[in-house]
């Protein structure tokens, strides 16, 4: 059996941030990605100075951020002039430079590979299917405009955690690291979202009741999940204005 006290991470993982030079993280506080880096600085103790990069107001689309990022993305950060964009990237580079002992990304090169392939599928599966629902709100009016195959789309991607889960506690083996990082953001709102059924996926919610643990979930998980019902109404409010004047197609 394991206990909750697996979560807490080890003081030996974090770095002292005295002297160091500022690390400055762009991105946007509702984006999972961006989260991840957040939760990565958190374990390891680094201070970030968050510049809000709004993609709803186009920020990110700036003649003066795409030369930071010509990917337009966020996360992205200014490591005393070494920029470094994708979340999965960030998080490690922080690790590797600032704890490299740490276990959130053993030097161990299999376990590395578990948490690579785990971070691959964030990018490519669990991330992309939220992503996919997200820009069905964009012009939505309400819940019933999202196209049920797209819901059913990201729910699959549920069906493949609960399988990645397997025995292990965390989602590559017995402690966090960073695949539970990563995915713990953009699970949290998907589930948020599209009101999962629990009974359905009974290793997925375990692990996330675990994860609720975990230093910073409160700060860069729960808080930020919890205004998403008023982002999304926002956004709903927005198109309806701009459907009724004809400027959002139907």
């Amino acid at each position: 059996m394991f206990s909750f006290a697996y979560v807490l991470l080890p003081a030996s993982w974090k770095t002292e941030s005295i002297g160091m030079g500022v690390i400055k993280l762009y991105g946007f506080h509702i984006s999972p990605p961006v989260r991840t880096v957040q939760l990565t600085a958190k374990a390891l103790g680094l201070d970030l100075e968050f510049h809000t990069v709004n993609v709803l107001n186009e920020e990110h689309l700036t003649d003066e951020f795409k030369k930071l990022n010509p990917q337009h993305t966020v996360p992205v950060i200014n490591d005393d002039g070494f920029v470094v964009i994708d979340s999965h990237a960030i998080a490690i580079y922080l690790v590797s430079k600032y704890a490299p002992n740490s276990g959130l990304y053993p030097s161990d090169i299999k376990q590395q590979a578990r948490i690579n392939s785990i971070l691959h599928f964030e990018s490519g599966v669990l991330f992309p299917r939220l992503r996919w629902i997200g820009e069905s709100l964009l012009e939505a009016c309400e819940w019933a405009d999202v196209p049920q195959e797209r819901i059913d789309y990201a729910l699959k991607s549920v069906e493949l955690l609960e399988a990645l889960l397997g025995d292990d506690p965390y989602m590559a083996g017995g402690h966090v690291t960073l695949a539970d990082i990563s995915c713990v953001t953009s699970f949290s709102s998907l589930e948020h979202m599209l009101k999962i059924e629990r009974n359905n996926y009974p290793k997925v919610y375990a692990w996330y009741e675990r994860m609720k643990q975990i230093d910073g979930f409160e700060e860069f998980v729960k808080k930020i999940v919890d205004q998403l019902d008023g982002v999304i109404q926002g956004v709903f409010e927005s198109n309806k204005e701009k459907r009724s004047s004809g400027n959002l197609l139907n």
